[in-house]
């Protein structure tokens, strides 16, 4: 399942496979470029499931890892974006009891970002064998922030079984956007804008997402 994960690539979802689980990005973004960023798994609502996997060797044919597995992977993480010098004052919380994770961090540049995700894409792709191609996840320039969507992950999803494309059918991800400025027009119709009209919020289910029934691409115009 390490597609459901897209771009960010955590073993959490991708080796416990929970019945339910949810993935929050969010991007704080100054006028200048800079900014934060924080991304969150969360699988509270499959907390039983996944203390009833963890005493298992294997589910569905794949091994499960232990949490020293886990937490190894989380650390080596850690230290994949505090090596290539593009975030800052990284943070990685962790909550054992409702399987809730998340990291967060510092940027000065989207392209930073864009490098930030690129690294962990390829440390774990080094660590399953798997190729990783850097991609352009994030842009900014002139008032205009993207967010891209570059991922064609059809036919890895109809490749799999029927008990493993449950885990992305059930799964949601959420995007959220907050900006220093109004926001004056944005191409995705599915996003709601806050009353503020500061930030924006888009939720879709993944399996939507990978089969390209919804997208999180977005461009946003401000004032």
């Amino acid at each position: 399942m390490r597609k459901c994960a897209f771009h960010l690539s955590l073993l959490l979802v991708m080796l416990l496979c929970p019945a339910c689980f949810e993935i929050v990005e969010e991007v704080n973004l100054n006028n200048d470029g800079s900014g934060s960023f924080n991304f969150t798994i969360n699988m509270s609502q499959s907390k039983l499931n996944i203390n009833a996997m963890l005493l298992l060797d294997s589910v569905n044919g794949r091994r499960v890892p232990k949490i020293a597995d886990i937490k190894k992977a989380l650390d080596e993480m850690q230290v994949t974006l505090t090596g290539n010098n593009t975030i800052t004052d990284i943070k990685i919380a962790e909550n054992w009891d409702d399987y809730i994770f998340s990291f967060s961090g510092n940027f000065k540049t989207v392209e930073d970002l864009n490098k930030a995700i690129n690294s962990i894409n390829a440390m774990f792709s080094k660590q399953t064998g798997h190729k990783s191609t850097p991609k352009e996840h994030f842009a900014y320039s002139q008032k205009v922030f993207k967010r891209q969507y570059n991922y064609n992950l059809v036919n890895d999803y109809n490749a799999l079984s029927e008990k493993d494309k449950i885990v992305c059918n059930d799964a949601k991800y959420t995007a959220i956007y907050r900006f220093k400025t109004p926001i004056e027009s944005y191409s995705n119709a599915d996003a709601l804008k806050s009353k503020s009209g500061t930030a924006l919020m888009l939720k879709a289910t993944i399996k939507d997402l990978i089969i390209n029934k919804k997208t999180i691409e977005n461009t946003v115009h401000l004032n």
